[in-house]
C-alpha cells in the first residue's frame, strides 16, 4: 500500500468518525410480539402511492404499491398515431409519435388527479404478462391521496 493511499484510508477513517452515532433502537411498546417500531406495510400508511405504467401491444398496464398488475386501458394503432382509452372514466388520447409520449400523457392525468380512487378499483390483469414487464416501455407515476 503506497504512502498516498494510507494517507487517503486514515483521512476517511477520521471522517467515518465524525460522523453521528446511530444510537440504539428504541424499545418495544406494550406486549405485543412484533418487536419492530416501524409499521410493517409503509407503503400502505403513506399518502404517496407509486405506480408502474407499462405500454404492451393493445393493452396498458399498471403496477400499484401492492405489486398488483392491473389493467389500466387498452392501446390503438401504431407508431406515429398511438391513442388510448383508459377503463376509468372512459378518458382517452390520441395522436401520440411514440409509446413514451402516450404514457407520458397518462402520466401526467393521474399527477393532475383526474384519475385517483379509480386506480384502486381497477381489474386484476389476466393475460399472461411475460417474462419481464420492466423491459417494455413503461413510466412511474406517483400521486398524493387526500386524506
Amino acid at each position: 500500500m503506497s504512502a498516498f493511499s494510507r494517507t487517503v484510508a486514515r483521512f476517511a477513517n477520521a471522517c467515518v468518525k465524525l460522523l453521528p452515532s446511530a444510537g440504539t433502537p428504541p424499545p418495544p411498546r406494550g406486549n405485543s410480539a412484533h418487536t419492530d417500531a416501524r409499521p410493517s406495510h409503509a407503503a400502505i400508511s403513506s399518502p404517496w402511492r407509486i405506480y408502474r405504467i407499462y405500454a404492451r401491444p393493445d393493452q396498458l398496464l399498471i403496477r400499484n404499491e401492492h405489486g398488483q398488475i392491473l389493467e389500466l386501458g387498452i392501446m390503438k394503432g401504431s407508431e406515429p398515431n398511438l391513442s388510448y382509452r383508459l377503463n376509468t372514466r372512459n378518458l382517452q388520447g390520441q395522436g401520440f409519435a411514440t409509446r413514451t409520449l402516450l404514457l407520458d400523457d397518462i402520466a401526467r392525468r393521474i399527477e393532475a388527479g383526474e384519475i385517483s380512487r379509480e386506480l384502486l378499483n381497477l381489474p386484476e390483469c389476466t393475460a399472461p404478462l411475460g417474462a419481464d414487464l420492466d423491459r417494455g416501455t413503461h413510466t412511474d407515476v406517483s400521486m398524493k391521496l387526500a386524506r
